[in-house]
């Protein structure tokens, strides 16, 4: 999800290298005169904190000792001296991020809100990953493609999982109210997904005994069915990878192409064209509508997906947020096409629409209802919503869950299920519940309490965890689900927020984008893999969201 980060975690952005402002984005100029900007922008000191600009050797790393950044900058083969070109590569090829409104206000007011930008966080260099393991959550995306598909489907399973989620969670509730008030009338479901995983290296083994450690496992720490991002800047820190690689004269052997962005529009193209064939009308005469948050921050990550819908598909996306769409469509018929803009839409992609606070009136509920009820495909529609609520994810990894879902021909439950991590239900009546408590009373830093939130910054970890089980009623407690925690063994990394350095040990996220569209209960139109998202963060942060300001993004160095 996309929820912006508070105030506190954003390091100041106005501390930013590249404080753009792109007014008239063309795209046959964006690159050049973004790389021309960014120049100027060095030539004439931009890059600085805020005060007289520090001389190179005084630059302070701020999350290590300064003998293990050394070290770390030594051992990644990284030069101090590519912060820079890595900077103005990320903003010459549209790897950007919005400002924050306190900063753009200090801009003046001659500046279009959204329109100053800085670079995207990345890290310098891919993070090591093993090929195994990447290529094990790969061969699983298409069936668990199918299986979000088939369950979200089956409303008798669907609303049994959620029957008591409901009863604590108002966001769920609003959302399977939606599902059961608007029955959609589009055949057509689309799903641009995306599996997490993490590294699970718990074990050390016994060197007395010449015994190993148990080899590292992905565990999936979720699976995202509503605005699931960063596929197209993923693709872009990918792609900045193989650059500098190569700038060391050593192309990295095992640098992945990496599709993502592409692969995402794909998916929406396969969409808008089962629609037209289905209403009998010309490509041409239907565009998408991506509905997003106001004063959307990753904005660049969007329009890429939009450029690449039009440069590789020729399809119109429209932009719109809920409110606007409230406007437009009041006293819409159910069941009918969605127009927007004098334009029939063919799919409405959601990148808002997650979290409470993208609903702060009752028009924006509207508007999901009018949508929901429209012939518009949806991404997702308010069933694949709820099945991408934690509590749907527990229901799914409870023993025989995944046989109904699964079929000939996909990977098999007992492989599917390899990736599961302890998942326990918190509902009063569940089985074991009491059992999963005082586990986690006994031993909260092993643990992860979740609530039904997308977007980052949600969690409850380590004392956390007790706190909240002790005081939670047992209303309240069945609105999370409780999850084992992954460890991951850290590795050193150097990452690049607001065009500062920072070294030190890392872990990461690595998550697997899938795009799947059917038509009725099983007819199979499209499923591709199309690419994966690289999230890199300091040991000893919880959240793993870059748009929420706890991670970075970067790429998988297969070993």
């Amino acid at each position: 999800g996309e929820r912006q980060p508070p105030r506190g975690s954003d390091v100041c952005a106005s501390r930013a290298l590249c404080m753009l402002v792109l007014v008239g984005w063309r795209k046959t100029s964006c690159r050049a005169s973004l790389a021309v900007w960014t120049a100027a922008a060095f030539a004439a000191g931009l890059v600085h904190h805020s005060g007289p600009p520090p001389r190179p050797q005084h630059r302070r790393v701020l999350s290590a000792p300064h003998a293990r950044v050394a070290s770390i900058m030594a051992e990644l083969e990284v030069d101090p001296a590519s912060v820079p070109e890595a900077v103005s590569w990320c903003v010459a090829h549209g790897a950007v991020y919005a400002l924050p409104k306190p900063d753009m206000a200090k801009l003046g007011a001659e500046y279009d809100a959204g329109l100053a930008f800085s670079h995207a966080p990345f890290a310098l260099a891919p993070f090591p990953w093993p090929r195994a393991e990447y290529e094990r959550v790969r061969r699983l995306q298409p069936t668990l493609s199918r299986v979000i598909d088939r369950a979200s489907r089956d409303e008798a399973w669907l609303l049994d999982a959620l029957k008591e989620t409901v009863q604590s969670d108002a966001f769920t509730a609003a959302v399977a109210r939606v599902y059961r008030e608007c029955p959609n009338p589009q055949s057509l479901r689309l799903g641009l997904l995306r599996s997490d995983y993490m590294l699970d290296e718990k074990g050390s083994g016994d060197k007395r005994k010449g015994t190993a450690p148990p080899p590292a496992r992905s565990l999936q720490v979720e699976i995202n069915t509503i605005a699931s991002s960063f596929a197209c800047l993923s693709q872009t820190v990918s792609e900045l990878h193989a650059f500098l690689g190569a700038k060391k004269r050593r192309a990295l052997s095992t640098t992945l192409k990496n599709e993502a962005g592409r692969g995402m529009a794909a998916g929406l193209a396969a969409a808008h064209g089962a629609y037209c064939a289905q209403r009998g009308i010309a490509n041409d005469a239907a565009a998408v509508a991506m509905v997003v948050q106001p004063e959307e921050r990753n904005q660049m990550d969007q329009r890429k997906l939009e450029h690449w819908l039009w440069d590789d598909h020729g399809i119109a996306m429209r932009r719109v947020t809920l409110a606007a769409v409230a406007d437009e469509t009041a006293g819409a018929t159910p069941a009918t096409p969605l127009v927007l803009g004098g334009a029939e839409i063919s799919v409405v992609y959601y990148r808002a629409g997650y979290a409470p606070e993208d609903y702060p009136t009752e028009a924006e509920w509207a508007a999901r209802k009018v949508i929901e009820a429209s012939v518009a495909v949806k991404c997702p529609s308010a069933a694949y919503q709820l099945v991408g609520t934690k509590k749907v994810q527990q229901a799914l990894a409870a023993p025989g869950a995944l046989e109904r879902f699964v079929r000939d021909g996909d990977v098999s439950a007992d492989e599917v299920r390899t990736v599961f991590a302890g998942l326990y239900d918190l509902d009063e009546a569940a089985p074991g519940v009491g059992e999963a408590v005082d586990a986690a009373l006994a031993a909260p830093e092993a643990y992860v309490l979740k609530p039904q939130r997308e977007g980052g910054g949600n969690n409850l970890y380590g004392a956390d965890v007790a706190d909240a089980l002790r005081k939670f009623s047992p209303a309240e407690r069945a609105a999370y689900i409780l999850m084992e925690r992954i460890v991951s063994k850290p590795k050193p990394g150097v990452l690049v927020r607001n065009a500062h350095r920072i070294a030190g040990d890392c872990v990461a996220e690595l998550g697997i984008y899938g795009a799947y569209l059917a038509d009725g209960d099983g007819a199979e139109l499209h499923n591709e893999v199309c690419g994966h998202l690289l999230r890199q963060k300091l040991l000893g942060v919880d959240e793993g969201g870059v748009a929420a300001g706890f991670a970075v993004l970067s790429s998988p160095d297969l070993v």
